[in-house]
């Protein structure tokens, strides 16, 4: 019985942390009804694969893609990197990429992005609203010392920081625009399919949307190879990162058609959970069904995003940063470590640093230096 309430706190907060992302997207302009399509393929390919990394909405891919303005443009540059991922997943290039960068590269660039989750919540979340982000990141860090257990530490410090700025502070999440139609068809019906949600974004394509591809398929193989690993360490199980490669170029393509947001690997406590695969598959089973219903809205109006500060924070310094520094540093090649730790983190683009630590291994063989 006590596993199955862990179980359900960790598919519960990860989903509402999901839903702190997707609030995110909406107000870039990404559809959210089409995205629960995506969701629902990426629950298939978990269970399938064997999956113990989730797919979601992560801020840093959000951001990137956001930037691409012109829809049409953007719709192809999502589509361009999707059919990428997709290839590099069934050739083996994912496994092949991570062997050939080496452990040094690898742990530096998993710390780079664990001080940049560190950095999102403990002061660009805090900075955003104070008093949310304060009593996310203190009740984390108590839970965290208590209890050394991401379930129950994301579970406390979102729910306390969320009854705050509920009950207390008697406020409500302002997103881009209300939509609360009553008149709206339920999606069982026909009428339901054929609203505007549902049209084709045409795709543009030109230099702007293939370099826009380029940029996302970057940050997803950094993403990919970070925070898959990050979860496997977290659950104990392997993550094949090929099939995790494959699953989120598949499980993107049919939402971005329609100008759905894009999905990616995230670090999450279903990880940490019993049955941790089940949990991933069950959390994306779960916003995909609400994301389709129309209810994600509704709901995103009454969580902030800053709630999840503590969470990130703590995640950030002490399951990534942390272990992954010390495992960087072991290799004896600290050279290559700090350089991809450090272009991460001033990039923040994963696999930029990872290509900087590459690059300095070679400058050091050239000169006949071990770094």
């Amino acid at each position: 019985m006590n596993n199955f309430f862990v179980f359900a706190l960790a598919v519960i907060f990860v989903a509402i942390n999901g839903l702190t992302q997707l609030s995110y997207a909406y107000g870039m302009g990404f559809k959210l009804k089409p995205t629960g399509i995506s969701f629902i393929v990426a629950s298939a390919m978990g269970l399938l694969t064997g999956s113990v990394t989730p797919l979601s909405g992560q801020a840093a891919m959000l951001t990137i893609t956001g930037k691409i303005l012109d829809l049409q443009e953007r719709s192809a540059a999502l589509i361009l990197s999707s059919i990428f991922m997709i290839a590099i997943g069934l050739t083996g290039g994912m496994s092949a990429i991570v062997t050939f960068a080496g452990p040094a590269v690898v742990a530096g660039m998993m710390a780079g992005v664990g001080l940049i989750l560190a950095e999102v919540g403990g002061v660009s979340m805090f900075k955003s609203n104070y008093r949310v982000g304060a009593i996310s990141i203190i009740t984390a860090l108590l839970m965290w010392g208590w209890t050394r257990d991401l379930v129950y530490t994301v579970a406390a410090s979102v729910t306390l920081s969320t009854l705050d700025y509920l009950f207390i502070q008697k406020k409500r999440v302002q997103l881009m625009e209300d939509v609360q139609q009553t008149d709206e068809p339920k999606f069982w019906t026909k009428a339901y399919w054929q609203t505007e949600d549902w049209k084709i974004v045409v795709p543009k394509f030109n230099v702007s949307s293939i370099l826009g591809a380029l940029a996302i398929l970057c940050l997803g193989i950094g993403a990919t190879s970070s925070f898959g690993n990050i979860n496997a360490s977290i659950s104990g199980i392997p993550q094949n990162l090929d099939r995790l490669t494959f699953m989120t170029g598949i499980a993107d393509l049919p939402g971005i058609l329609f100008g759905g947001a894009p999905l990616e690997a995230i670090i999450s406590g279903t990880a940490a959970a019993p049955w941790p695969v089940m949990g991933a598959v069950i959390m994306m089973l779960l916003l995909g069904t609400l994301l389709i219903s129309g209810s994600v809205i509704k709901i995103c109006k009454y969580i902030p995003m800053e709630s999840i500060a503590g969470f990130l924070l703590v995640i950030g310094t002490f399951s990534t940063f942390l272990p992954n520094i010390s495992n960087a540093f072991a290799t004896g090649n600290t050279a290559q470590a700090s350089i991809a730790m450090g272009v991460t983190v001033i990039t923040k683009n994963p696999f930029l640093g990872m290509l900087c630590g590459v690059l300095i291994r070679y400058i050091g063989a050239f000169w006949g230096l071990a770094v």
